[in-house]
């Protein structure tokens, strides 16, 4: 199936590659407590609170568990270095086993009373091969 998204007056064309179905279940709601199943996988991924979302919240759940917020930081992680790891491996550089890593942080704050991700900050740690330094430089500039 073909679709058109129109952003800006821009048509744009594109075949989908998937298509993600995700069942979310409020699973208790005082502790802020979330479960949701990605077709094909039996377990699930939980959501919670902690730390200072759990304070924005004002609860003190029986157990923590990471935010969706914390969610969506880490699939950002994981976008980031996929994508700088098919840079790498285009430039013959080899990126695993564990020869790729990044500290990602996601700035969480509150503006107009609603908790907003408001920036999310990615330090990449790598292990380049002598003599790919500068290919690895170019991909990082990519």
């Amino acid at each position: 199936m073909l679709e058109l998204e129109i952003q800006g007056g821009i048509v744009y064309m594109s075949e989908p590659i998937a298509l993600t179905k995700i069942k979310v279940f409020q699973k208790d709601t005082p502790n802020k407590i979330r479960e949701a199943y990605i077709d094909g996988f039996s377990e699930p991924l939980i959501f919670g609170v902690h730390g200072g979302v759990k304070q924005f919240y004002g609860v003190n759940p029986e157990v923590e568990y990471p935010s969706t917020l914390d969610h969506i930081v880490s699939a950002a992680g994981g976008w980031l270095v996929g994508t700088l790891s098919g840079a790498l491996e285009a430039r013959k550089i080899p990126t695993s086993p564990d020869k790729v890593m990044a500290k990602v942080q996601g700035t969480i704050e509150a503006p107009e009373g609603v908790l907003k991700i408001t920036k999310i900050s990615c330090h990449y740690e790598l292990k380049v091969p002598a003599g790919k330094s500068e290919a690895a430089e170019r991909a990082l500039n990519v």
